[in-house]
């Protein structure tokens, strides 16, 4: 039986993408997710929120979706594989939680209530009730 390494993820961007490109070429794109998670805490009847700063990383045609659509404050749907990595600095190990998206979805950008302006009746008009 072999392994699975499967994520799926949804959540808001807190910052704009960082696109960048290898040696050879290739694009690769870097943006941070938050993901919610909303529950209760045990003896309380109060839900608490805990939120979560998730780096995804998206390569080539993957990389170029998100340069011309992914925007700061935009809800998005990651599926990935989680990657784990370790590096040094200043001679102590570090570690890094990642994802690596084989697919990413933008939803559409919430519309914020803005007034409406209110249209004068027209006065040749007369006020026929619908029966």
């Amino acid at each position: 039986m072999s392994d699975i390494n499967r994520i799926f993820l949804t959540g808001r961007l807190v910052a704009d993408p960082e696109i960048k490109y290898t040696p050879s070429g290739s694009e690769v794109a870097q943006f941070r997710i938050a993901v919610n998670r909303n529950y209760k805490a045990k003896g309380s009847e109060q839900w608490q929120e805990e939120t979560f700063f998730i780096t995804i990383i998206a390569w080539n045609r993957l990389a170029e979706k998100v340069e011309k659509t992914f925007k700061k404050g935009q809800s998005v749907m990651v599926e990935g594989r989680l990657r784990i990595r370790d590096y040094e600095v200043d001679g102590v190990k570090k570690w890094m939680t990642e994802v690596i998206a084989n697919d990413l979805k933008a939803f559409a950008p919430v519309v914020k209530e803005t007034e409406v302006e209110e249209i004068p009746e027209d006065e040749s008009e007369p006020n026929v009730p619908f029966s």
